[in-house]
């Protein structure tokens, strides 16, 4: 939980509105009419000089209620640097000003005071009820987001979220190859703003360091350095960096669950349980393709999120390449990969 504190009354008039993406607010005649008759259950969140974090659909509604004063919960640990991008109006001057890591830094940063609220909010309506305040309505959103939102100007919290992992590498204790590998790549995203190959980079790299580390580690059980060097060789065939990535980290998660006990299981009831969630995964996403326009989603995707549905797309291709020799060779039949 972050640090704040709850002022009972603040004066409406001196909240003051910075950057915003939330301008369609909705029907507010419910909202108000609650606030009329019981009051505001959860306070608006306002920087130590008023400036509105989070609650722009409370703030409305008490304004068209023309109320003087709200109870507000005030953030007192907020950045000198947060609260300067949050009160800049122009989405493009923020843009400019801010690296890639800074952008990650501020993101954090808000992301934290926005789950702070949420979790608020989540034990005042569990705890309290309707009766001692009004509830909005619409349901949070996530924090993730939303924070990503007021700090780029859209949903690019999976970008943020990768910065912060790779700094976390270098503020780790990998070795100092890999931090030094890793400050690298920061300084040069900082530089032309491409974050996404360089994380795949990194992440695969500290991945296989890992694999390679378990598979040379002679008081590692065999069964373990067995499964890291499977794994390994594995992996030196994939080229794709997305797809490289991403079984790396498949690799880590296995080879530590047979390194923790999972490789005790039968191993044909390991198959069965694995089969079958992919099944419910597809029957469960069954007919999106259906719901999309390839038109819309060829134009409106970002570099970030097309990398990943045609990582997806090769994935998958190859995957269901591999099932369908594998059912024919149980069946004898001639099925194809469409």
């Amino acid at each position: 939980m972050t640090h704040g504190r709850l002022d009972l009354q603040y004066s409406v008039a001196a909240i003051r509105l910075g950057r915003t993406y939330r301008h369609e607010l909705g029907d507010l005649s419910e909202l108000c009419q609650s606030i009329r008759a019981v009051g505001l259950l959860h306070p608006v969140v306002i920087s130590p000089d008023g400036l509105l974090i989070s609650g722009r659909r409370r703030l409305e509604a008490v304004k068209r209620l023309n109320w003087r004063r709200v109870p507000v919960w005030v953030a007192t640990h907020i950045s000198d640097r947060l609260r300067t991008v949050m009160a800049v109006q122009h989405e493009n001057t923020i843009r400019k000003d801010l690296t890639p890591v800074e952008a990650a830094e501020l993101y954090a940063e808000l992301k934290a005071l926005y789950a702070d609220e949420a979790a608020r909010r989540q034990a005042s309506t569990r705890f309290g009820s309707g009766e001692h305040g009004a509830v909005d309505s619409t349901a949070p959103q996530d924090a993730r987001v939303q924070a990503a939102r007021a700090i780029t100007g859209r949903d690019s919290h999976g970008m943020l979220e990768q910065v912060l992992e790779l700094r976390r590498i270098v503020d780790s204790e990998a070795p100092e190859w890999l931090r030094a590998e890793t400050e690298q790549a920061l300084a040069e995203l900082n530089a032309d703003g491409k974050v996404h190959g360089r994380y795949l980079a990194i992440t695969t790299a500290k991945a296989r360091f890992e694999l390679e580390d378990t598979a040379t580690d002679p008081a590692v059980p065999e069964r373990v350095r067995d499964a890291a060097e499977s794994e390994l060789e594995h992996l030196a065939a994939i080229d794709h960096p997305a797809i490289a990535a991403r079984e790396a980290k498949r690799a880590t998660k296995k080879v530590h669950s047979v390194a923790t006990g999972w490789s005790d299981i039968d191993s044909s009831a390991r198959d069965i349980l694995s089969a079958r969630r992919v099944a419910t995964f597809a029957k469960q996403h069954f007919g999106w393709w259906e719901n999309v326009s390839p038109q819309a989603v060829a134009e409106h995707l970002d570099d970030e999120q097309w990398n990943i549905i045609t990582a997806c797309h090769d994935g998958c291709s190859a995957f269901m390449r591999a099932a369908i020799d594998a059912r024919n060779r149980r069946d004898g039949g001639v099925r194809t990969a469409s």
